[in-house]
């Protein structure tokens, strides 16, 4: 494969990004569970909070506490974070917060706006990689899957509207603070993005068993969209008919498959390694 694209142009009539920021106006402070309006972000977990308060504090829109939090150093820092922030602090009862997840680690904190995913600007990039995750119904694959898209450098993730895991509590909790910087778009169409991103100069590669080439085998272009299926029936026929190429991980035994997070963790990181100059490489 020719590492320069021969693909050019631009779509006028690309679908236009969905989600991020919706206002900067002052929103009232969700006093229970039934007053968080559903297009807040709910994040449990220190480090993806933490991340929030460090990155848009700005979004926040209420903070909660559990009772007794003046006994965790953890909770301690946030709390000092978020006063400095200039961000309201209400405490709660424990397994008020425990109703976000059973991992919630004692706050959960409420957040309008998030990355969006800018389609058009994507073509500014001398070398990029997106994910297209084809129905990963696991809020821990999902996690970990943006996780890995922030440490290698990812540059937006597509998921489908339905019969897919969202942007849950657990799912902002495994990602430690990823969300906050990876845009993790909805979508109801695949399509649309692949055209726009062909035209962009991107090669589309799914990751199936009937690939006909392992990832170590290609020689990967600048510009890298990788698509991944679900954890139990793999890439729907349909987002198989997105690709450029269909190309498999090698496993020593065919008798079960890597899990979808883990698949995701080997492709991004055979891009980073071809994408990274050499003795300009980081280590983790």
């Amino acid at each position: 494969m020719k590492k320069n694209n021969p693909r050019s142009g631009r779509n006028p009539h690309a679908r236009p990004s969905q989600g991020g920021p919706r206002g900067h106006g002052r929103a009232p402070q969700a006093r229970s569970e039934n007053q968080i309006p559903r297009e807040w972000r709910i994040v449990i977990g220190t480090h993806a909070i933490n991340e929030v308060l460090n990155v848009r504090p700005h979004q926040v829109k209420g903070f909660w506490l559990r009772q007794g939090w003046e006994h965790s150093n953890d909770l301690r820092e946030m709390h000092e974070l978020a006063l400095k922030n200039k961000i309201k602090v209400e405490i709660k009862p424990e397994n008020v917060i425990e109703k976000f997840g059973s991992s919630q680690q004692g706050a959960a904190i409420f957040v309008d706006g998030a990355p969006t995913l800018d389609v058009e600007g994507l073509q500014n990039f001398e070398k990029s990689v997106v994910l297209i995750l084809d129905g990963i119904e696991d809020p821990h694959n999902l996690g970990a899957i943006v996780r890995t898209s922030w440490l290698t450098g990812a540059h937006g993730v597509l998921i489908p509207e339905d019969r897919a895991v969202g942007l849950t509590p657990t799912v902002h909790k495994v990602a430690c603070g990823g969300v906050e910087h990876v845009p993790v778009e909805e979508t109801t169409s695949f399509a649309n993005y692949a055209e726009e991103l062909k035209k962009q100069g991107y090669w589309i590669f799914g990751l199936s068993p009937r690939g006909k080439r392992s990832i170590f085998e290609l020689e990967l272009p600048d510009k890298v969209v990788w698509a991944i299926g679900s954890e139990d029936k793999g890439l729907r026929v349909t987002t198989e008919r997105l690709c450029d190429e269909l190309v498999f991980i090698p496993q020593a035994s065919s008798s079960a498959s890597y899990n979808a997070s883990v698949a995701t963790a080997m492709a991004l990181t055979e891009t980073l390694r071809q994408h990274a100059p050499r003795g300009n490489r980081k280590k983790s």
